[in-house]
């Protein structure tokens, strides 16, 4: 075992020790174990925000690879190249005008003396308007929420969240285009004891796919490409 790995397992053991975050130079660590967990996320139709985030010891690591000497990390989008910015230690993020669906992202690491890993790529999916069926609705009644393009093949996930209810996360079957919530699927926070709350409740809905991480890297590298967008309706009881 040599002595970068030596390194790395120490400050990964240190880590999980002590539950916060830990960091290693990246000159200590071979390309092969990195871990590399990207995402390309578009909240509005112009602009995708890429992050790139840096581990060792696996995607669930709490050790964070920082990039030095001249390790460097680029993203790219169509014919448009930049380097991406240091968000925090082993955080690095871009941020390109366009949200268009096929656009192909690509993530490049470029190494001072190890192996490049330059070809992490992934296609954006379709964007969409989503509508929610009324700006009030009670709790022990249906909600229906719909969007538009549909039927896409992407994966489709809901999450609702509100001061006022149980964070629910639904993964829909299929990009139909329409969801109903059923009554009384939302069970509302607070003591029995007291009358049942109102409050804003947040839908956000997420378009989803999977890219591909160059083969160098760690295997529980990961490349996720998404849709967002949200609403809001008011839950009563």
């Amino acid at each position: 075992m040599d002595t970068r790995t030596l390194v790395a397992l120490a400050l990964v053991g240190l880590g999980a020790l002590s539950g916060c975050k830990e960091t290693v130079d990246s000159q200590n660590i071979r390309t092969q174990g990195i871990a590399a967990i990207l995402s390309a996320t578009a909240e509005n139709d112009q602009e995708t925000r890429l992050i790139a985030t840096l581990k060792v010891g696996g995607d669930e690591s709490n050790t964070y690879v920082d990039l030095s000497g001249g390790d460097r990390i680029f993203a790219s989008a169509g014919d448009q190249r930049v380097e991406m910015k240091t968000q925090d230690t082993g955080v690095y993020e871009a941020k390109f005008n366009t949200a268009a669906e096929g656009t192909e992202f690509l993530v490049d690491l470029q190494r001072e003396t190890d192996d490049d890993a330059p070809a992490s790529r992934g296609t954006l999916p379709a964007p969409f308007a989503l509508t929610i069926g009324a700006s009030q609705v009670s709790r022990a009644a249906d909600i229906t929420v719909t969007w538009t393009p549909f039927d896409s093949k992407d994966d489709v996930r809901l999450e609702l969240n509100g001061p006022c209810i149980f964070l629910e996360t639904i993964d829909v079957p299929g990009d139909t285009g329409t969801h109903t919530i059923l009554a009384n699927s939302l069970q509302a926070t607070g003591p029995s004891d007291q009358p049942p709350p109102t409050c804003d409740v947040e839908v956000t809905m997420t378009r989803s796919r999977s890219g591909t991480t160059d083969a160098t890297f760690d295997s529980e590298s990961s490349f996720v490409l998404e849709q967002v967008r949200s609403g809001s309706f008011t839950s009563t009881p």
